[in-house]
């Protein structure tokens, strides 16, 4: 069985397997399978109607009826002599009629019509928040494989120096320069390292099952960081223009603010119910035996005019459903502010994050060369006498730790510039693609 066939049955889940991906072929991938991606096209796809749904309201209405009834019955009828005359009744009633009606006035329906395109442009903005928390959610995914993968491989170099020390310990313990503590220091540093790294297989486990359920696929490969990493300035630079840019546009807010507006509309629409209505109306009728009344008749007649309706009293209702909209309208208005202050906080967290992301990738690349630099120093001064097998344990920890912190770094990094670009509505293609010339080599993806 193959480690991917392995996983599947762990999972309890039917996998299947694409060739080499990179992050924008996981974004491709994601918009032209993705089930989430899709639900949220059907969801705007449903909020188009709502223009269409609100516009019918206002456009004429025409409507037939056509019947058929067999009556079967008697009809009692007194005649002047104070007798009761029972008639028979066996006859068939049929009949159509076609009705057009127009709104002339009419408030509600003027409210539901502008909520209508309220609605519709609505789920544009839902779409574009929807559309750019996938595109998050997908690059946070692939990047937790990425580093589920890359600590795999430094977990494995750092166990295999660690079991190089616990058989030099050993070794030297044998031969009377070594000590049992140098021999336990270096089996318990090895052991903890061989625990880790099957934390870290788990992780890629979980990462890589997280990604597959964004994608609907497992890549076998994919790609990694480049050892370059350039950190281009922030265009503009100034914080303050992320933020108004960020107000202004991001797609999240504007959504709130439509949907402040389509509350002012349901209070109109709930208040319009004191209004009255007044329709314009046209109707043919043509029947035959409509009633008793007119057995044996055939009408057939047209009518055109106008029909006033006046509420005058509906048990409070009208009044009760202004009063929930307006309190629903509030409501709205306190989520928007909510949401500015959120939106706004993010833009200048992710703004910071880009900032000292890149001076920490920066600090960390000095990081590297020292504890690299620092394992050398140790292995050397051991041989020389000056420092102990403890001081070479603690510089091979350290050496992997603050790698791994470089590549963690580095992902945070490329993270928060997308974030950022979301903040302010403008995260799209060119900013997945930009992210993805970060990676370059190919690494297969396994357990």
């Amino acid at each position: 069985m193959t480690s991917r066939m392995a996983i599947a049955a762990l999972l309890g889940v039917y996998t299947t397997s694409v060739a080499a991906m990179d992050l924008t072929e996981a974004w491709n991938t994601f918009q032209n399978q993705g089930p989430t991606y899709l639900a949220s096209v059907h969801e705007r796809e449903a909020g188009q109607e709502y223009k269409e749904l609100g516009k019918a309201g206002v456009l004429p209405q025409i409507n037939s009826t056509a019947f058929w009834r067999r009556i079967d019955g008697t009809s009692e009828q007194d005649t002047v002599l104070g007798r009761t005359v029972e008639t028979d009744l066996e006859y068939d009633s049929k009949g159509a009629v076609v009705e057009l009606r127009q709104p002339i006035f009419n408030k509600q329906k003027m409210a539901e019509y502008r909520q209508g395109k309220q609605r519709t442009l609505f789920s544009d903005y839902v779409f574009d928040t929807k559309t750019q928390e996938s595109a998050l959610s997908l690059s946070s995914r692939y990047f937790a494989v990425l580093l589920a993968l890359e600590t795999i491989e430094l977990a494995k170099v750092r166990l295999k120096a660690f079991e190089q020390q616990v058989a030099a310990a050993k070794r030297r313990f044998e031969l009377g320069d070594g000590t049992v503590t140098d021999v336990d220091q270096a089996t318990a540093r090895r052991d903890l390292a061989q625990a880790e790294l099957i934390e870290a297989e788990d992780n890629l486990l979980v990462a890589r099952r997280l990604l597959q359920e964004l994608l609907g696929v497992v890549p076998e490969e994919v790609t990694t960081l480049r050892t370059e990493f350039p950190t281009p300035p922030l265009d503009p630079p100034n914080l303050q223009d992320w933020i108004n840019d960020a107000r202004a546009n991001n797609p999240t807010i504007q959504a709130r603010t439509l949907g402040v507006q389509i509350a002012e509309e349901e209070v109109k629409r709930a208040s319009a119910g004191h209004w009255p209505t007044l329709d314009f109306v046209a109707a043919y009728n043509d029947s035959e035996s409509d009633s008793v009344s007119t057995q044996n008749q055939k009408n057939e007649y047209s009518s055109v005019g106008v029909e006033f309706r006046m509420p005058l009293y509906l048990g409070g209702s009208t009044s009760a459903q202004v009063r929930q909209a307006a309190a629903n309208r509030e409501r709205v208005r306190e989520e928007l502010n909510a949401t500015r202050e959120d939106v706004l906080s993010g833009t200048t967290r992710e703004f910071r994050g880009v900032q000292s992301g890149e001076a920490r990738v920066r600090a960390l690349e000095l990081a590297v060369v020292s504890s690299e630099r620092a394992q050398d120093s140790a292995r050397k001064g051991f041989q020389a006498g000056t420092s102990t097998n403890l001081d070479i344990l603690n510089a091979e920890e350290q050496a992997f730790i603050t790698r791994r912190d470089l590549l963690e770094a580095k992902l945070r990094y490329l993270l928060a510039r997308l974030r950022l670009s979301a903040s302010v509505g403008a995260l799209g293609q060119d900013d997945i693609e930009q992210a993805n010339n970060y990676l370059g080599p190919v690494i297969p993806l396994r357990p």
